[in-house]
């Protein structure tokens, strides 16, 4: 199975691909932070527009020889902010090389590494960065995002040790960086997570300050 083409509309009612003006219901049922003052006054347009692969990014380029690539869920897609205030699209800015923002929302940690590995196997990558995402977020199909209901926390946890363990040790010739989303309890050191500082229009995702931190973490694995 091909992990790196995710034609979203197949599973469109499980995104907000719609203007964010239409999305004020669908984020206040179901977000308990969700402020009008803030989701009317937010300073910046947002549109989310998708390349051939279903990913919210430009077209790649042909030579992927020197490209840094992202994987994650929706706060590495950016839901709820302009595409300039995701964490890959800074990083991209602050390194000068090219960084493939490759994120589905609502992704488990299940297929975040069916697409790590893909990418290492097809692609030989010199950097890979993920952010890790919910431990609870497990997925019966991790292709079509069937959810599992009544696991454990210590069945959630073991699930993602398996997925963190078998993407980091596939080879040692990348260098693979570990995020983790905010607010995700865990006790593994060598997951970077920060709080968040700045919230974007879904008042549930970060915003580009908060980017700022995960993205002067990964420039000190790079260097």
């Amino acid at each position: 199975m091909d992990y790196l083409n995710y034609y979203f509309l197949k599973n469109s009612y499980l995104y907000f691909e719609t203007p964010d003006t239409l999305l004020e219901t669908k984020i206040k049922r179901s977000n308990k932070r969700f402020s009008i003052n803030h989701f009317l006054s937010y300073d910046y347009p947002i549109n989310y527009q998708h390349n051939s692969r279903g990913f919210r990014d430009t077209e790649w380029p042909n030579d992927l020889s020197n490209v840094i690539w992202c994987v994650g869920d929706s706060f590495t897609k950016g839901l709820g902010a302009p595409i300039e205030h995701t964490w890959p699209s800074i990083l991209q800015n602050k390194s000068n090389k090219r960084c493939l923002n490759i994120s589905i929302n609502g992704a488990s940690n299940q297929l975040l590494k069916n697409m790590c590995l893909q990418i290492l196997k097809d692609h030989k990558p010199s950097t890979l960065v993920v952010m890790w995402s919910f431990f609870h977020r497990r997925h019966k199909d991790p292709w079509e995002l069937i959810y599992l209901d009544n696991s454990s926390e210590e069945e959630d946890r073991s699930v993602f040790l398996d997925c963190y363990n078998e993407v980091n040790n596939y080879c040692n010739d990348c260098n693979i960086i570990n995020l983790i989303v905010p607010d995700q309890p865990h006790d593994l050191n060598n997951l970077f997570q920060t709080n968040i500082i700045d919230r974007a229009r879904d008042c549930l995702h970060f915003d580009y300050k908060t980017a700022e931190i995960y993205v002067d973490h990964i420039l000190s694995k790079l260097t």
